[in-house]
């Protein structure tokens, strides 16, 4: 049913992280179908994740766009865009109403979505061609492989990618060594915050952190977040109130650029948000901190990353704060002590790694 396929469509509505873990679905289309246009469509500030995915042939955005005239105008060019382009399959892996309306404007014989929790007489399910229903609780990158399985294709592997934008590395470069961070220093990222307050760790562990890593190690650390105030005011929090003020580039890089600035650090420490998935994306260790979110789902893909979460009944309890109220007592609670006493062994276990000699290691 599902042989050859000439032009593929895969769709994902949703933030940074979750496109990041999507990218396993494209190795494995692209491995089974070596020849076929393989696309995506994604929300414009997530588009930087696939740029330059060599299983990707082309990455249709969403726009964003703020005027409502606007952005009707482009949303309409961009389905004439896509039924011109003749797709064969669709994979919806948004398990959202727009994604759903998107796969079924293309025109595709086949479309394929994920089933609704609860099904409704009228529903995006009548949308799709077939309904991918995955067997219990799975962490997000097994749940999007599953529509492969659905095809009848293996899996070849379930690394998730983020592809460099290796023009960047000198631009890069010289952000650091402005913050007086030089191409052979070590440090840590720091990604304390997002628009999400239930998932916000307190502003004092973050300065915890970033002492105990210059004072402990000599390392500095580098702080990363958006551009919206709720980040930009946190992230000046912790340079105003730290004994050893991390660098701070919040706001101030593009997402290329934060991939390429994460993937040469020692470590990653953050909560659970794109920039953690970005992190285990370009290989660099992670220590993440969870408050409600569920880590088996949302955790750092791969190996050799921690995640520290409270052991209460409650957690993971999957809600926006505790009764309702967008701060989580299972993040206000959790000390300095606790994540330091699993950040110190991964910073030593690194920088032991890395310092060894060939010869050590392979003895």
């Amino acid at each position: 049913m599902y042989e050859k396929r000439d032009n593929i469509l895969v769709i994902k509505l949703r933030h940074i992280g979750d496109v990041i873990l999507t990218t396993p679905v494209f190795a494995a289309l692209r491995y089974h179908h070596p020849d076929a246009y393989i696309a995506a469509l994604v929300h414009e500030d997530a588009a930087p994740v696939l740029g330059h995915n060599p299983s990707i042939d082309r990455v249709f955005t969403l726009p964003r766009a703020t005027n409502p005239i606007r952005r009707v105008l482009r949303q309409m060019q961009l389905i004439a865009e896509l039924r011109k382009q003749r797709f064969d399959l669709v994979l919806d892996l948004s398990r959202s109403d727009r994604g759903a309306f998107y796969g079924f404007v293309t025109g595709a014989e086949t479309r394929l979505g994920f089933a609704t929790r609860q099904r409704k007489v009228i529903d995006r399910h009548l949308l799709y061609t077939d309904v991918v229903t995955p067997p219990g609780v799975q962490h997000i990158v097994d749940h999007h492989l599953e529509m492969v399985k659905k095809l009848g294709l293996s899996i070849p592997g379930k690394e998730i990618t983020f592809s460099l934008d290796r023009f960047e590395d000198d631009v890069c470069a010289g952000i650091l060594e402005e913050k007086g961070i030089s191409r052979n220093d070590d440090f840590v990222v720091i990604h304390p915050c997002s628009r999400d307050g239930h998932k916000a760790w307190r502003i004092g562990g973050y300065t915890a952190i970033c002492d105990y890593v210059s004072k402990q190690y000599g390392i500095r650390t580098v702080l990363v977040g958006g551009n919206n105030p709720v980040e930009r005011s946190l992230c000046d929090r912790v340079v105003r109130l730290a004994d050893s003020p991390p660098a701070d580039l919040g706001g101030q890089l593009s997402l290329n650029q934060l991939a390429v600035i994460t993937a040469r650090s020692l470590l990653f420490v953050g909560i659970d948000s794109g920039p953690m998935h970005v992190a285990a994306a370009v290989g660099t260790p992670v220590v993440a901190i969870f408050g409600p979110s569920r880590r088996f789902r949302w955790g750092p893909w791969g190996e050799g990353h921690e995640v520290i979460q409270k052991d209460w009944p409650c957690v993971p309890c999957g809600k926006k704060g505790c009764d309702g109220s967008g701060t989580s007592r299972c993040l206000d609670e959790l000390s300095a002590e606790e994540v330091i006493a699993v950040l110190g062994p991964k910073i030593r276990a690194l920088l032991s790694a890395r310092d060894k000699k060939p010869s050590e290691a392979s003895a």
